[in-house]
């Protein structure tokens, strides 16, 4: 069966496309292109892993209003609007932890409350995808990732703590690093995003550890093995706390393995 993934540009879709066998990455340029580049699945069963939206690095740019829009889910909705009607096996949609808002443990019955713009489009994707496939008939996972780190990571603070010390680099830190955050590994995600697609009724996935961690605590970690960041604070408004209810993670994979993301963190800095 072919796998279909929308987001060329993801590191998530691109460690997906070298893992699964039969995969196609296509952008979201050449869909808004021409819609017809997805012809050649019309009348194929196929799978569909959304992992399109307003680049990571530009999540807090709003320069052009209809680019971030039509990123973020105008392309979902023109390819849902395509394959109506094509035998469709699985849709997995990658949605965020950020859609909990200020939540300590997030379950994934908790009510959703969004606080900025890229979580509110998040959950405009959600509903989208879960009216459609409802709709449709189809079989569906949305899943919430935390923190993820690891690939070609530019964007999380795991990357950045990584960049600055190894060029020198003097590193932003928010609101002197306390937040605590749930970080998982891509390597982790890719295999369960794997074992998803053979896994039915399972509507909505937390994808986290479980383990809470501030940037404050891993800059220690650092400088108990000698690494030293130069870094600088400044304050802005962001979530607290954010770590994942995953039980329900743990008892349809039944691993509780994950990469350690301080081991991770020390290993990087020894190579």
């Amino acid at each position: 069966m072919q796998t279909v993934i929308i987001g060329k540009q993801s590191n998530l879709s691109n460690l997906l496309s070298s893992s699964l066998s039969n995969c196609f990455l296509i952008s979201s340029r050449e869909i808004m292109t021409d819609i017809k580049v997805l012809s050649k699945f019309k009348g194929k069963k196929i799978n569909i892993i959304f992992n399109n939206f307003q680049p990571a690095t530009q999540l807090n740019n709003l320069e052009n209003a209809s680019d971030y829009i039509t990123n973020s889910i105008l392309i979902t909705a023109k390819v849902l609007d395509y394959f109506k009607n094509t035998d469709i096996n699985k849709i997995i949609y990658t949605s965020s932890s950020s859609v909990y808002g200020n939540n300590i443990l997030c379950k994934e019955s908790d009510e959703l409350k969004p606080m900025n713009l890229h979580a509110s489009l998040k959950v405009a994707n959600e509903k989208l995808i879960q009216m459609y496939c409802s709709d449709n008939k189809i079989d569906y996972t949305i899943t919430r990732i935390f923190n993820m780190y690891g690939g070609d990571d530019k964007f999380s603070i795991i990357s950045k703590l990584l960049d600055a010390y190894k060029n020198g680099k003097e590193l932003s830190i928010v609101n002197h690093g306390n937040a605590i955050r749930d970080f998982i590994h891509i390597d982790d995600v890719v295999l369960i995003y794997i074992k998803l697609l053979e896994i039915k009724n399972l509507n909505i996935l937390n994808i986290g550890t479980g383990e809470g961690t501030s940037v404050k605590s891993l800059l220690s970690l650092l400088s108990n093995n000698g690494i030293n960041i130069k870094t600088k604070n400044i304050f802005r408004d962001e979530l607290k706390i954010s770590t994942s209810d995953n039980r329900l993670l743990m008892d349809t994979f039944k691993n509780d393995t994950f990469i350690d993301v301080e081991k991770y963190l020390i290993n990087e800095f020894k190579k």
